[in-house]
């Protein structure tokens, strides 16, 4: 049996994991099986109660990448409902957004790797006399949106400059919801894909800038191409884009 830590002050709890589907979420004064992780994770918060954090990370490392301007924490996670080890990594943005993700570990290899994601202190070594990455203007942007339909509430939860990045985030984030309602006929369609793209495309809906996926649970999501073109138009629609690349496509700044 495995134990996940949780405490709210002085107040001790935790999630007892015993074998596949069996998630016991204690507190205090109460305790619930669940038969996935993240239920029993979502019973504690609602209770007021936080994980308590390993000290180290895989490899004893934190993760930076410079591609997306970003770091990652990486923590044991329990196991989900299949029995098999997750990892929670802890996302930051350099513009401020912050990000909790669970992941197995062959995700997880995937995931960093597709990021450019690597041991901090491996970060800012260069050789000798090559010049600093420029951070700066993109002829275009990718940007993924999330929609959250009860709420009616959007709101912008990755980007690159890089499309394929963009349809592989989204599908991630669908495997996830596969995987938590235990969807086989999604989990072996998303498994079998040769791109991520090829799934967007085949379930999405045509908008003007990119894709829509088909509503998943109460969320759908969005793969936009920002431009210089069409910047201000959805800047309008979504504040959190205009937010984050007004300095971008600020061309008085832009030096050709």
């Amino acid at each position: 049996m495995k134990i996940i830590d949780y405490k709210r002050g002085n107040d001790e709890g935790g999630i007892l994991i015993n074998g596949k589907d069996q998630y016991i979420a204690v507190t205090v004064s109460t305790s619930k099986k669940f038969k996935s992780l993240r239920g029993a994770q979502k019973f504690l918060e609602s209770y007021g109660y936080k994980e308590v954090r390993g000290k180290h990370s895989i490899g004893g490392t934190q993760y930076r990448s410079k591609d997306r301007n970003s770091r990652a924490e990486v923590y044991p996670g329990g196991q989900d409902e299949y029995g098999r080890d997750l990892f929670r990594v802890e996302l930051r943005e350099d513009n401020g957004h912050v990000e909790e993700l669970y992941m197995t570990k062959t995700k997880l290899n995937r995931w960093l790797d597709q990021f450019g994601f690597k041991p901090s202190h491996q970060i800012g070594k260069s050789r000798s006399g090559r010049k600093p990455r420029v951070r700066g203007f993109h002829d275009e942007w990718y940007v993924v949106i999330e929609k959250n339909l009860p709420r009616r509430t959007s709101r912008m939860i990755d980007y690159d400059y890089g499309e394929e990045n963009m349809y592989d985030n989204v599908v991630m984030k669908i495997l996830d919801w596969a995987y938590d309602n235990n969807d086989k006929a999604l989990i072996k369609s998303l498994n079998n894909l040769k791109t991520s793209k090829d799934f967007v495309k085949r379930t999405g809906s045509k908008i003007p800038y990119g894709y829509s996926t088909d509503i998943y649970g109460d969320k759908e999501w969005e793969i936009l191409e920002v431009s210089k073109e069409n910047f201000e138009e959805l800047g309008e629609e979504y504040p959190d884009i205009y937010d984050r690349f007004k300095d971008d496509f600020d061309e008085e700044d832009i030096d050709y």
